[in-house]
């Protein structure tokens, strides 16, 4: 026994060779430039050529395969899958060609301990190869193609793959039998205390990479969660409270005359005899487009149900806020950021296709209707940016304040001209905002009379040169007769709306949309906050108007200015261009000088990223330990069994 262990000593994993003096305690992986079983790697090598063929077969399918999705544009389950199997075969072909050796020596020294152990190199790149492809295949069999139905090379595509993993596990459970017989064969004369010493490592290891993750993402003990309800319960001072108070009576205002001016609208359409519902339609030709793939609402007409129960939902949370702002605390002051945060991201979701709305209005209203309809849509990219801007105040205010007694009349007049002139640009926004949607609707009717085209209407067609056969099929005939064409009515003369102008226009009104609403928020901000302003928390608002007026400047040149603006005596270029101009250059300043924000957003990604990686290092290490402790069990040495031989029976 022991001359078969010492000459097969190479082939045993994770056993101490020898140990390093205790003061090399560095980790060192060292791969020597040694094969093993040369000779019967000679005898089974496969033929150059043979790996040369399949690369070759495998980049021409690939190649062609390539060549279809370029040419044709047309991305289907059996294209994608040739593509896998070109992938495939090549990746094969490669290793036939390079002819990886079955098995690799490595040599690991951890904390002074030395380890020899060899890894089966080419059976680990063909279970990765097929691994990879097969788990390709089985996400691109699922996510490309129609998905009512899969075709049948889905269904093949999805079969193939899943048996190629199958055999992938089946082979590699094979192989690990194998080795695991042979590794058993050759250490039964060890009592499993040489494989004790590298678990106690690995659980080293994992104890070091646990410390590393808990530096690198801090989280809170639990000694520090005891304090927490104090901490909640600590009482806050809120600066510059008659503002809050303002902002939130504002909203109150605008979602009751929201809900009256709706209301007001279904009374007065109430009385169009050819309506069954006033909730589930508008009359004929009251905008462009009768459904809208929008956010919110999915057809036009959504609007109103939207409206008459958000505005009286958003009224009585705006008095629990009102409620919340007695007596404040850290705990009243979150919970009040939380319920203004909830409505001011719906009411700006509900902004995006509100403004669609209006520009999409058309010439056939009354004019209290046209008034009604633009008082109920109007406001609501006002409450979001209120409703924002007092959740970003509670969050920043409910922080504890630091003492400073360096007031100067240097700092008190800086901000006081700063509220002044965050209330002109708040004014100077939503007369820019009304302004702008005023001369793209009016532009936009230019576009189209009817919300429908009506060209293949019976009435609408040239009779003279269009019958219905037996089965109600029409056909198209010629004719040599001549005959006074018939009057047609007037829908037959309606242009509807070109998609693309709608787009280029809807693109420009969204994008001046956002940059309205960061303005807004910023000057609603900068009149909470006050004396608590610093430059950090002016980094997101600057940030995102520098990013809405960037936006706004593209689609306009990209978009709207090759068409003829209806002005209709409105500053329409004067007005846009101050607030543009003042929002990127405002945006730029406040993104430089809080520029730190973004700087440690930037650390604590990366830090996210790097524990993530660390806490991965963590479960591969907890594994390998936990294959140790089976490794431990299984190779412990066996109690010899005594067989008494048996007395010869003489028979005679």
């Amino acid at each position: 026994m022991s001359e078969g262990v010492s000459d097969n000593s190479e082939d045993i994993m994770g056993v101490v060779v020898g140990d390093r003096s205790e003061g090399d305690k560095d980790d060192a992986i060292l791969i020597p430039d040694q094969e093993v079983d040369l000779e019967n790697m000679k005898g089974k090598k496969f033929p150059v050529f043979y790996g040369i063929c399949l690369m070759i077969i495998g980049a021409i399918l690939f190649s062609i395969t390539s060549f279809f999705f370029l040419v044709s544009g047309y991305i289907g389950a059996c294209p994608v899958l040739w593509n896998i199997i070109g992938i495939f075969v090549f990746s094969h072909g490669l290793i036939v060609y390079f002819q990886p050796p079955k098995t690799y020596s490595m040599e690991v020294v951890t904390n002074g301990k030395q380890f020899i152990s060899t890894l089966p190199i080419r059976h680990i790149l063909v279970c990765m190869t097929n691994t990879i492809c097969g788990i390709t295949g089985i996400i691109t069999m699922c996510t490309i193609g129609p998905y009512y139905f899969w075709p049948a090379g889905n269904i093949i595509g999805l079969v193939l793959s899943i048996l190629l993993l199958l055999v992938t596990c089946i082979s590699a459970l094979a192989s690990y039998s194998k080795t695991s017989k042979t590794i058993n064969s050759h250490i039964l004369n060890y009592s499993g205390t040489n494989i004790k010493e590298p678990a106690a490592i690995t659980r080293e290891l994992i104890s070091k990479q646990v410390e590393i993750f808990s530096n690198l993402l801090p989280l809170p003990s639990v000694h520090s969660l005891n304090n927490l309800d104090k901490v909640l319960k600590q009482p806050r001072l809120l600066t510059n409270k008659p503002v809050l108070v303002m902002s939130i009576l504002l909203a109150m205002v605008a979602c009751i005359a929201m809900f009256s001016a709706q209301l007001w609208d279904i009374a007065i359409s109430e009385s169009d005899e050819e309506r069954t519902c006033p909730f589930n339609q508008d009359p004929e030709d009251t905008f462009s487009r009768t459904v809208l793939h929008g956010i919110v609402g999915y057809r036009v007409s959504d609007r109103k149900i939207i409206i008459l129960v958000s505005t009286p939902i958003a009224f009585l949370l705006c008095t629990t806020l009102l409620l919340l702002m007695r007596g404040t605390t850290v705990l009243r002051m979150l919970l009040s950021g939380l319920i203004s945060l909830g409505m001011g991201v719906f009411f700006f979701l509900y902004s995006l296709d509100a403004v669609q709305y209006i520009i999409l209005l058309g010439t056939k209203l009354s004019n209290l209707s046209f008034i009604l309809k633009l008082v109920s849509m109007m406001p609501i990219p006002l409450l979001a940016a209120l409703f924002v801007a007092f959740a970003y105040s509670n969050i920043i205010q409910s922080m504890e304040e630091k003492k400073d007694d360096k007031s100067s009349k240097v700092k008190t007049g800086l901000l006081s001209i700063s509220i002044i002139l965050s209330i002109l640009f708040f004014f100077l926004s939503l007369a820019t905002m009304t302004t702008s949607n005023l001369v793209i609707m009016s532009t936009v009717q230019g576009h189209w009379n009817t919300t429908k085209e009506h060209t293949w209407d019976v009435e609408c067609r040239d009779n003279n040169h269009f019958r219905y056969d037996d089965y109600g099929y029409g056909y198209r005939y010629d004719t040599t007769t001549t005959s006074t064409p018939e009057s047609k009515p007037d829908k037959c003369y309606g242009k509807a709306l070109d998609w693309l102008v709608q787009d280029n226009f809807t693109l420009f009104s969204i994008c001046h949309l956002l940059m309205t609403e960061s303005f807004l928020l910023l000057s609603v901000f900068v009149s909470m906050n006050g004396r608590r302003i610093t430059k950090k928390t002016l980094f997101l608002p600057g940030l995102l108007l520098f990013a809405a007026a960037t936006s706004s400047i593209i689609s306009f040149f990209s978009g709207i200015v090759q068409y003829d603006i209806q002005t209709n005596g409105f500053p329409f270029f004067i007005m846009n261009s101050i607030n543009t101009l003042s929002a990127l250059v405002i945006g730029f300043i406040f993104v430089i000088t809080g520029g730190s924000v973004f700087i440690s957003f930037l650390i604590i990604v990366f830090r996210i990223i790097l524990s993530i990686l660390v806490f991965s290092l963590i479960l591969i290490m907890t594994t390998f330990d936990a294959l140790l402790k089976l490794a431990t069990l299984t190779c412990k040495t066996p109690k010899p069994c005594n067989v008494e031989e048996q007395p010869a029976v003489a028979t005679a």
